[in-house]
């Protein structure tokens, strides 16, 4: 085996993975799996260099590399981040006319959509603050379902609460259209936050406003489970059904909810970073910065928003591996800080110690959203067998769970 260094560049800064041990005569293929485990870039987006020169694409391609030499790689996708970023500024020049800076808006969310998929964010963590504030803007310049959003929120919370009365404000920030529906009933306020699944609003919706815009199961499944084990909060799944049907995800706001990055508790800080993270794998849920995760008054986890990726596998193979030994986690800022200075040692106690609440994973079927799924096929909906796969979806949270909690048997 011979350690080398793995060098990431196109960030703001390079970042340089060392130590990584390879057999020089690893074949082309599993060194572009193996760098994948280190940068979390795709292999076919992978754009490597060895010794100033494109790397060969031959069986061995390494065979006399030294100890300590280097192996540059890049993300295929950066000239569509820089695109995505002008197109930005465009959509945001105010001596453009509307329709040009509409269309600048439209082509930047389906770059960034391109780039979310190619797991363009997970390399260069350093640009997701950017992006999730850009992509925000964008989302809402060319939102066009605002009314629909009010109107299907009114429908659903007067049917639960006949005597109420409902108000509405935009939601601030995040990757999604979205907004804050006050509810007054009986002189007492409480705050959903309503906004679309992960892949609503994507470009091909937005230039097709006749199509219906289709939930992603997995997605619905998710926060219903992270609600069953006492993670999540209290989650709803709205409609509107005007000329087009839109589905939301409505969740009702935590009471005495604290971000991660208000806890003055050290220790709690930990444990809301290390559960958070395990989650994270067992779930394969992703976005969980530190305004998405915090604790309950009761100072327990709580995840309020995060989504799930586009993928058909979830399953972890080596979990404990990915849970013991890496940190990526989120983005840049205080979740990812937090998770980099715990030690092998406390996050397993803390995992040791959480893992029991979530038991009821276990045992968890997808009945637990089989209301909606009735009611979405009632309204023409036709399920898929690729984004929507719940059962094999849960197959695989379930095989994450019994492995990790196998480790610690």
């Amino acid at each position: 085996m011979t350690a080398i260094i793995i060098r990431l560049v196109g960030g703001n800064d390079d970042r340089l993975f060392k130590g990584i041990e390879v057999d020089n005569k690893i074949l082309y293929v599993d060194l572009k799996k193996e760098i994948q485990s280190v940068t979390h870039i795709p292999a076919k987006f992978q754009e490597l260099q060895f010794r100033g020169e494109d790397l060969p694409v031959v069986e061995r391609p390494i065979l006399d590399i030294k100890c300590g030499e280097e192996i540059v790689v890049k993300h295929s996708l950066l000239e569509s981040w820089r695109a995505y970023l002008l197109l930005c500024d465009s959509a945001k020049n105010i001596k453009k006319g509307k329709p040009e800076r509409t269309k600048c808006a439209q082509r930047a969310i389906a770059n960034s959509q391109e780039l979310e998929d190619s797991g363009f964010f997970e390399a260069y963590v350093n640009f997701v603050t950017v992006w999730i504030d850009t992509i925000g803007q964008m989302m809402r310049f060319v939102d066009r379902t605002r009314n629909a959003f009010e109107q299907s929120a009114t429908k659903f919370f007067t049917k639960m609460f006949p005597n109420s009365t409902i108000s509405f404000k935009p939601e601030q920030g995040g990757s999604r259209a979205g907004i804050v529906v006050t509810v007054t009933c009986n002189g007492e306020e409480t705050l959903y936050y309503m906004k679309t699944y992960h892949h609503a609003g994507s470009s091909t919706s937005l230039q097709n406003a006749s199509k219906r815009h289709l939930p992603d199961l997995r997605e619905m499944f998710a926060y219903r489970l992270l609600e069953h084990i006492g993670v999540g909060p209290l989650v709803f799944f709205p409609f509107y059904d005007g000329s087009t049907y839109i589905h939301y995800i409505a969740t009702k706001e935590v009471k005495e909810f604290k971000e991660l990055d208000k806890l003055q508790d050290v220790v709690l800080q930990n444990e809301v970073v290390v559960e958070a993270y395990l989650l994270s794998l067992i779930l394969g849920i992703r976005d969980l910065n530190e305004g998405n995760i915090g604790s309950t008054k009761e100072k327990a986890l709580s995840i309020i928003d995060f989504y799930v990726p586009d993928t058909d596998n979830f399953l972890r193979r080596r979990i404990l591996d990915d849970f013991k030994n890496k940190s990526n986690f989120g983005g840049l800022g205080k979740a990812n800080e937090i998770l980099t200075e715990i030690g092998h040692e406390e996050r397993m106690k803390i995992a040791k110690d959480a893992l029991p609440h979530w038991s009821r994973i276990k045992s968890v079927t997808s009945d637990i959203i089989g209301i909606e799924k009735s009611e979405l096929r009632e309204h023409g909906i036709k399920f898929g067998t690729a984004t929507n796969d719940v059962e094999n979806y849960l197959q695989d949270i379930k095989l994450n769970y019994d492995s990790i909690c196998l480790a610690f048997q």
